[in-house]
């Protein structure tokens, strides 16, 4: 009895090792073959006082190259040769920190005291020499600075970094790094009160997930520019995001702001927004393009990866929205959020559940809500799946239902009867 208990452990344990091994050695290879570790950055979030960090450690031919996605068959998407455990130098404003990637080649790591301005700032994220950290037994804490000295860098795109321990006041030596890639960073204020958290599968993309076949074909064959987004959803979550129900009041007034100000301003006057999916890591720089050329509000991804983890030899979706969205009350007390999905899986019963759970950190739920042929190829069935658990949330919280974005955003501006002071909002604006 107690083997069998332990034998699916034992074995996740194993399938492990051996993924991280494979991945060791085929980075190794592909280092002979003149591949170098680079960055694949997914951007990231920040209280004033903390921020979250996320990116990958993958080799590539070129450090950093990563715009050839926007253009070939989604499956090259999931063709990449992760680098275990690769030391990584992450700075973030007045913060830095010496890190190293998981198993799988991840970074996601909280940095305190980065001191930057609210708004859309700038993190980087640069890979060390393997060889080097480990001679010179480079630990967390350790400070590295730019070093004048260029004899040591051998590769293209390679800079020298000195080492030095601040209780020995001494340095230690140089250590090789690759190049710094930058990662973008919505710093959320402290007087900020509200935010956006959308799914994408189905909520702001045409997917039809979890029909299998049907999601293969979006994901493995299509060209990332030729996805489908959902009609009228860009618009409705730059409105959301602009906190602007009534375009003819504050149109005027945010295209005056603009032309005064540059982009750090612009983005300064948005909600922040977070895009929470239980698609792959690897579809992040696809996405980021579709965004753009579909005229998205930008903001920062918050998806998981495929494959075992220690609990199991499929990630639970569920539990990764859960887990993310009591880790952004725990981050951002105060902040009020617009919780955006659809009725073809699990959004209604995940966002009830936090709404019951964290009735003050909830302002909004808008659910788009998927045709019958949708729900078929969603589920197997003609009904949504957990659209009744919204009815057992607190009365105060709105909840709003629309085939698109088009009909959200109606049932949004139908929540206040009259347009708001143009006064009162352009003081709000003008903070």
């Amino acid at each position: 009895m107690f083997a069998r208990k332990n034998l699916p452990s034992l074995a996740l344990s194993v399938a492990s090792r051996l993924d991280e091994a494979t991945s060791t050695g085929l980075a190794r290879v592909l280092g002979w073959a003149g591949f170098y570790p680079g960055v694949v950055g997914f951007g990231g979030y920040a209280s004033q006082t903390r921020a979250r960090v996320l990116a990958r450690v993958v080799m590539e031919d070129r450090v950093g190259e990563r715009s050839w996605l926007t253009q070939r068959r989604g499956w090259r998407q999931f063709f990449d040769a992760q680098v275990p455990f690769q030391p990584v130098l992450v700075t973030c404003g007045q913060a830095q920190k010496v890190v190293f990637t998981d198993g799988g080649g991840y970074v996601d790591i909280e940095l305190e005291g980065h001191g930057l301005e609210p708004g859309w700032q700038v993190a980087s994220i640069q890979p060390l020499n393997a060889v080097d950290v480990q001679r010179m037994g480079v630990r967390e804490g350790d400070r590295l600075y730019p070093s004048s000295d260029v004899e040591g860098a051998s590769a293209a795109g390679e800079s020298l970094l000195r080492v030095g321990r601040a209780e020995e006041g001494r340095v230690l030596g140089r250590i090789r790094a690759a190049k710094s890639v930058d990662i973008p960073l919505r710093v959320i204020g402290d007087d900020e009160r509200y935010g956006v958290v959308s799914d994408i599968d189905d909520t702001i993309i045409v997917s039809m997930i979890p029909r299998l076949l049907t999601a293969a074909k979006h994901a493995l064959m299509e060209r990332v520019s030729d996805r489908e987004a959902v009609p009228g959803m860009a618009g409705f979550l730059r409105r959301v995001a602009r906190f602007n129900l009534y375009p003819s009041v504050q149109e005027k007034h945010t295209e005056r702001k603009e032309s005064s100000s540059g982009a750090h301003g612009r983005q300064a006057n948005s909600l922040p927004v977070m895009y929470l999916s239980t698609g792959p890591w690897n579809l992040v720089p696809g996405l980021r393009e579709f965004l753009r050329r579909t005229d998205f509000p930008m903001g920062a991804f918050l998806m998981t990866d495929f494959g075992p983890s220690n609990t199991g030899w499929f990630r639970s979706g569920v539990e990764h929205k859960k887990r993310e969205l009591r880790r952004l009350v725990r981050t951002f007390p105060n902040i009020q959020w617009i919780l955006v999905g659809d009725d073809g899986q699990h959004d209604p019963e995940i966002y009830a559940e936090f709404a019951r759970e964290f009735p003050k950190n909830v302002a909004l739920i808008a659910i788009r809500s998927l045709s019958q042929f949708e729900q078929l190829m969603a589920h197997g069935t003609l009904d949504p799946i957990s659209l009744g658990e919204l009815e057992k949330i607190p009365d105060h919280i709105p909840r709003l239902y629309g085939e698109d974005g088009f009909r959200l955003g109606r049932a949004v501006a139908a929540l206040v009867p009259q347009p708001p002071d143009p006064q009162r909002l352009t003081g709000y604006l003008d903070r």
